[in-house]
């Protein structure tokens, strides 16, 4: 039997309505989780949105070997391995069932980047943090946030591990160069955008290359959506995009900045530095990524 959609109250919504339904966040005993708790938190209350909580142990760090040559994790620390996953799952709990918001909890014994990468099949956002706000703090010890931005296809939201809300009616500042991955980042970000209190597309202007995306095709795309958006144009001169690009968003006062991630080659990148490298590292406002 065939069902149509339900009514808005049920948590559905019309058909083509963009929406960030399926939360995913790294969930670990670390400082910087909080953070990422409460821009869930703040997600799924703006978005409608069910949070999955991911917990992911990597055995593989605590295997010694024995004189036979075979490998094994000592009872010991297993257990308190296991102890540590149920006191965070029980304060999770705890603050889920005060805030009256749909989660579930999914743990994974291995390599914590491929746990999420593996996670997010069927996520609408990912919800990460920078390495930035607190320099004594490691927000991912063992997890790549560049590895998961490129491998998955939906968005990485990387917050700074001080940040205590998400402000979704804010302003977003969109770092725009006509690249496939500014536009991917541009699709995943509607959910956001559509309820944004402003959007606007900082471009920085360079002689014109072979194959060049128009600037106001990105504000003619976000209209037909129903979102206002105004354009900002940069000279290069003798400041690097990332300068320009973080300049803007203070002048503007951003409180979210949607980006393509790594345009360029990882390799390069790594070797030469890049936008997408800078801005995980020294970005003191919410990223949302897509690659």
């Amino acid at each position: 039997m065939h069902l149509g959609p339900l009514p808005a109250q049920f948590g559905y919504v019309k058909r083509g309505e963009s929406v960030m339904k399926s939360i995913l966040v790294y969930a670990d005993g670390g400082k910087a989780f909080e953070s990422r708790l409460q821009v869930a938190l703040d997600l799924a209350r703006a978005q409608n949105g069910h949070i999955t909580f991911l917990q992911a142990t990597p055995l593989s760090g605590f295997i010694v070997m024995d004189p036979m040559g075979g490998s094994y994790v000592p009872a010991a620390m297993l257990e308190q391995l296991r102890a540590d996953e149920d006191k965070l799952r029980a304060l999770v709990e705890a603050q889920m069932s005060i805030e009256g918001l749909p989660w579930d909890w999914t743990a994974y014994d291995g390599d914590v980047t491929q746990a999420v990468i593996s996670a997010s099949r069927l996520a609408d956002v990912i919800v990460l943090s920078l390495d930035n706000a607190e320099r004594n703090v490691r927000p991912h010890p063992l997890l790549s946030i560049a590895d998961v931005a490129v491998e998955t296809r939906c968005p990485v939201l990387a917050v700074p591990t001080t940040l205590k809300s998400l402000y979704t009616g804010g302003k977003i500042l969109i770092a725009w160069d006509g690249s496939h991955e500014a536009a991917n980042a541009v699709r995943q970000a509607l959910p956001l955008l559509k309820n944004a209190g402003s959007v606007h597309l900082v471009t920085v202007v360079e002689p014109k290359k072979a194959g060049g995306f128009p600037s106001t095709e990105a504000c003619e795309y976000l209209s037909r959506h129903g979102v206002c958006s105004e354009l900002i144009e940069r000279e290069r001169g003798l400041m690097s995009i990332e300068e320009i690009i973080e300049n803007v968003a203070g002048e503007i006062g951003a409180d979210l900045l949607v980006m393509g991630a790594f345009g360029h080659s990882r390799l390069r990148e790594v070797l030469l530095g890049g936008v997408t490298r800078y801005f995980l590292k020294d970005s003191n406002i919410p990223l949302l990524l897509a690659h």
